[in-house]
C-alpha cells in the first residue's frame, strides 16, 4: 500500500503561523528589534497571490507555500513581510520573477512600498540566477534582491547553538530531511537527536515544545517499521512509568464494528460525511473571497495603474468581456483588513 504523501505546505502554513517572530528574529534581527511587537501581526489573506500563481505552470503537485503578515513599526509605520517557502529539490526555472511579481502585486493591492522579502529553500540549493531578479533592457536595468535562507548550507553548529528559536529548529530539521534522503537508518538517527534536544532542553517552554515535537515528528518522515521503532522508544522516554500500549489491527476492527452495531453507522462515515460538508463550506467562502478580490484588483488595476481592458484581461488570465461587465456592474469592496 503506498503512503500519503506528506503536506509540506501545510506544514509550515501551521509551523509560521505559530513562530511567526522566531522566524524574524532568526532571519533579520534589525527588523525583529523595529517591529512593535505588542501591537500584534496580521496574516493577510493571500487570494491575490494565489490567482499570479495560475501563471507559472508546474510539473506535479506544487511544494511550496507563501505568507504575507503586517506589523507595526516602532514609530508608527505599517510593514508588510512576505515569506515564500520552496519545497521542491530543484529550484524552478523564473523564480525569481515570480518573486518580483509577487511584491508588484502586493504594492498594487494594498498601497504599501515598505515591504520585506524573504526566500525559504528547504531542499537543495537554488541557482544563484533564481535568488535575485535582474532585467536590463536597453540602458534601464531592473534589479529586485530578496533575502535567501537556504537550509542545507546553514552551518549545523549555528543551529544547534540557536536551539531556543522554534526557526533555527526547524532549519535544522529541514537540513536532516535533505541529508538524510537515501539513508531512512541516518534519518531515524537524526530524528532521535532532533527529539532528544528537545526533551533535555529546559530553557523551550512546555507548550512550544509540544508543537515542535509534533512537528519534527511529521516532518522527519520514516519508514513504517523504522516509525513504529522510534515511536516506542520515545514513549517510553517521554512517560518512563506508564506501559506501553499496543493496539492491533484486530482490535482497531473490533470497535469500528462494535460501535457500527449500537449506532447504525462508523466512525469513518462520520468523518467522511463532515469532511464532505466542510470542503462544501469551505468551496463557498473560498470562491466568494475569489469574486472580491478579483474585482478589488481589476478596479485597482483600471483606476489606479491606469491599465486598459485588454491588459487586464492580459495580466488576469480572463476574457475582456469579463473584465468589462466588473467594471460596468460591480464596485471595488474596502480595502481595509
Amino acid at each position: 500500500m503506498r503512503r500519503k504523501a506528506i503536506d509540506y505546505d501545510a506544514m509550515f502554513k501551521d509551523f509560521l503561523g505559530d513562530f511567526f517572530p522566531d522566524f524574524v528574529a532568526f532571519v533579520n534581527s534589525e527588523l525583529f528589534a523595529a517591529i512593535d511587537w505588542a501591537q500584534g501581526y496580521v496574516f493577510l489573506e493571500q487570494e491575490l497571490i494565489n490567482a499570479l500563481r495560475g501563471k507559472f505552470k508546474l510539473r506535479g503537485k506544487r511544494r511550496h507555500t507563501d505568507k504575507l503578515v503586517k506589523v507595526q513599526l516602532l514609530n508608527g509605520d505599517q510593514h508588510f513581510i512576505f515569506v515564500h517557502i520552496e519545497f521542491q529539490h530543484q529550484a524552478e526555472k523564473g523564480f525569481a520573477l515570480r518573486m518580483f511579481l509577487y511584491r508588484a502585486l502586493i504594492q498594487l493591492r494594498y498601497g504599501l512600498e515598505d515591504i520585506s522579502a524573504y526566500a525559504v529553500f528547504t531542499g537543495a540549493p537554488p541557482p544563484e540566477e533564481e535568488t535575485i531578479y535582474l532585467k536590463p533592457s536597453f540602458g534601464t536595468e531592473l534589479a529586485y534582491r530578496f533575502q535567501s535562507i537556504i537550509a542545507v548550507t546553514l552551518p549545523e553548529e549555528q543551529l544547534l547553538n540557536s536551539i531556543d528559536n522554534a526557526f533555527a529548529l526547524a532549519m535544522l530539521a529541514a537540513q536532516y530531511v535533505y541529508r538524510s534522503r537515501n539513508d531512512p537508518h541516518l534519518r531515524f538517527a537524526l530524528k532521535v537527536k532532533l527529539f532528544n534536544l528537545l526533551r533535555n532542553h529546559s530553557n523551550i517552554h512546555f507548550e512550544r515544545t509540544v508543537k515542535l515535537f509534533i512537528f519534527v515528528r511529521d516532518l522527519i518522515n520514516l519508514p513504517k517499521k523504522l516509525e513504529n521503532e522510534f515511536e516506542v522508544n520515545q514513549f517510553s522516554l517521554v512517560f518512563p512509568n506508564e506501559p506501553t500500549m499496543i493496539v492491533t489491527q484486530g482490535t482497531k476492527n473490533f470497535t469500528e464494528k462494535l460501535y457500527e452495531h449500537v449506532f447504525g453507522y462508523s466512525p469513518a462515515e462520520v468523518l467522511a460525511k463532515e469532511r464532505q460538508k466542510a470542503e462544501l463550506e469551505f468551496q463557498k467562502k473560498a470562491e466568494l473571497e475569489r469574486q472580491l478580490l478579483l474585482t478589488h484588483t481589476i478596479h485597482n488595476l483600471h483606476q489606479l495603474a491606469q491599465m486598459d481592458i485588454p491588459q487586464i484581461a492580459l495580466m488576469m488570465g480572463i476574457a475582456e468581456t469579463e473584465v468589462q461587465e466588473i467594471l460596468n456592474t460591480q464596485t471595488p469592496p474596502s480595502q481595509e483588513e
